[in-house]
């Protein structure tokens, strides 16, 4: 993958606006960018992994174009990325041609941008509504409603035709465009303990040569929220030999430099093929991988004893945990059987229970969400902590329990539900004064998705989860923000790349909504006074309770179940 260099610069040229709709709709007169231009379809080339290749076939400068054609011409040509986006530098200055750097940045935009001339007869601004932005690395970060972006270009006129003298680094294009040429891809990394495959989603040109830049970005690291929170088999500067990883009969050739592999040993080489076979296997051409140094072959050898195959997307079974007549039951399809074992107090009932990934060990909150308990089969019970508008309890993998206090600010606090130890705050500055309605950790322990907000607005993060080399979690990293359309204050994981979330009421129909950490977004039938529901990965359906009964998704439909319980949550 390209790296962008002096070109970046360019780049700073462009302005972030937060704005509204209508002020682009003020900007009367202005000229409109058009979304059309030739488009075709290829089958798949011979031992490449796309799938269907869209070729976009845009124009060329036309003789005599005025200064807005030709910026309007370079914008569409953008989505020509053939011999390196040739038909886009026709519509630069040689030395502008040389620097353009397309691969920097693409903005993804929705409404159709705005032309706006300025005070000089040479410099041009471009406004548009940003739905997302995707950089260098195949990172894309959503933008919230109603971003606008500006970007100014300059023209100067050679041999009587105009051309761009200076242009931002990147490509715009329209959302479905965006589509047509660009795919998601799954780099992965390892949880601490190297358990667990953990998704790191990037999105990548449809071209011969993705597989070369899924490699190289998974050489480079995770992105940014999960630094620090994930490991790489691949040391830092880990490089390819040369920049492609060609694929013959379904084998891909990854030719990796001494540097990078010298100072492996064995378990680290088949951790590294392993991330490679992972990361790569998301590409319909590649069914397995062949390493090389220095383009001479590599034998592994047998895998040493330490080594264990990583689970990608951990199940957790399909048994829940739920309250029904003020205890805890063990709860799977509609049937409800109480929890032996547990010495609770009947004067305090369970609310919004949690369970342990083996179901031995509980956490659950009071009526008041003041007091968080846990307690065990094995008879244990005691007071985890005391606070004030507690969070929901979420278990982590490790055995963790972990809440949002609001007694002193906002403070995430965790605790060891196997020692028993006292509850310790978890370093999330950005957080800051933010209420938090909903706190869960993936099942494989190195995410947090988090619904925070102020006053009536909430938003969705997801969030790193840092540990120490024993895995005892100490902080939450800088967060992405997922972009739901519905309102928020509840949040699940359905599956290692899915959350399901929803705002929910006890009389008024609630949406709830799969966020796809792709971006993607599939909004569920309202369902009338839905006050919660679970989600599990696998086969489970999601379920969805309200004060009558629980319901099922099946399909589209939500079907009401036999049995009755409240509060319902898979492990974790």
């Amino acid at each position: 993958m390209r790296r962008a260099t002096a070109a970046r610069g360019a780049g700073a040229r462009w302005r972030w606006v937060a704005a509204l709709v209508a002020a682009l709709l003020v900007l009367g007169g202005c000229a409109r960018l058009p979304q059309d231009g030739p488009v075709g379809t290829s089958e798949p080339l011979p031992g490449d992994e796309n799938q269907v290749n869209y070729t976009f076939t845009p124009a060329g400068p036309a003789p005599g174009a005025s200064p807005d054609e030709i910026i309007r011409g370079f914008l569409t040509a953008g989505t020509g990325v053939q011999d390196d986006y040739a038909t886009a530098r026709e519509f630069l200055t040689e030395d502008a041609a040389a620097s353009w750097d397309p691969g920097a940045r693409t903005l993804v935009y929705t409404s159709e941008p705005t032309l706006v001339p300025s005070a000089s007869d040479t410099v041009y601004t471009v406004q548009m509504e940003v739905e997302s932005v995707v950089d260098d690395r195949g990172i894309m970060n959503r933008m919230p409603a109603n971003t606008t972006e500006a970007a100014e270009f300059e023209v100067v006129e050679q041999d009587g035709e105009w051309r761009i003298s200076r242009a931002p680094a990147g490509t715009v294009l329209e959302s479905t465009q965006f589509r047509a040429l660009f795919g998601s891809h799954e780099l992965y990394f390892y949880d601490q303990s190297y358990r667990y495959a953990v998704p790191d989603l990037r999105w990548f040109l449809n071209r011969p040569g993705t597989a070369a830049d899924v490699v190289e970005a998974l050489l480079d690291g995770p992105a940014p929220y999960l630094e620090g929170a994930v490991r790489s088999a691949f040391p830092a500067g880990s490089e390819l030999t040369r920049p492609s990883v060609p694929i013959n009969s379904g084998a891909a050739k990854v030719d990796l430099t001494r540097q990078t592999l010298e100072g492996a040993d064995q378990l680290a080489r088949h951790r590294m093929e392993q991330q490679l076979d992972l990361t790569l296997g998301g590409l319909s051409s590649v069914s397995s991988v062949d390493l090389s140094m220095d383009l001479d072959p590599l034998d592994l050898g047998p895998a040493p004893e330490q080594f264990t195959p990583a689970t990608v997307n951990p199940g957790v079974g399909s048994t829940q945990v739920a309250v029904a007549d003020g205890q805890l039951v063990y709860y799977e399809g509609d049937a409800a059987v109480p929890v032996g074992g547990l010495r609770l107090d009947p004067a305090e009932p369970p609310v919004l229970p949690a369970m342990s990934l083996d179901g031995t060990r509980f956490s659950f909150l009071d009526r008041d969400r003041s007091v968080l308990r846990s307690a065990g089969t094995d008879g244990s019970s005691r007071v985890d902590l005391e606070g004030r508008d507690l969070t929901r309890p979420s278990y982590d993998l490790a055995g963790w329990t972990w809440t949002v206090d609001h007694a002193q600010g906002t403070r995430v606090m965790a605790m060891d539900s196997e020692s028993g130890s006292e509850a310790t705050e978890i370093s999330a500055e950005w957080i800051g004064d933010r209420r938090v309605t909903s706190l869960r950790i993936s099942r494989d322990g190195t995410r947090a998705a988090i619904v925070a907000g102020e006053g009536s607005s909430s938003h969705l993060y997801l969030s790193g989860v840092i540990r120490d080399s024993s895995g005892v979690p100490r902080g939450l990293g800088t967060p992405v923000r997922l972009e739901p359309t519905v309102p928020v204050r509840e949040v699940t994981w359905l599956s290692d790349e899915e959350l399901v979330v929803a705002a929910t009421s006890a009389n008024q129909p609630v949406e709830a909504q799969i966020v796809g950490l792709d971006g993607s977004l599939v909004t569920l039938k309202p369902l009338l006074g839905m006050t919660g529901f679970s989600t599990g990965p696998g086969d489970n359906p999601i379920y969805a309770e309200t004060s009558e009964a629980v319901h099922a998704l099946a399909g589209s439909t939500w079907r009401s179940q036999a049995g009755v319980a409240h509060d319902l949550a898979f492990p974790g």
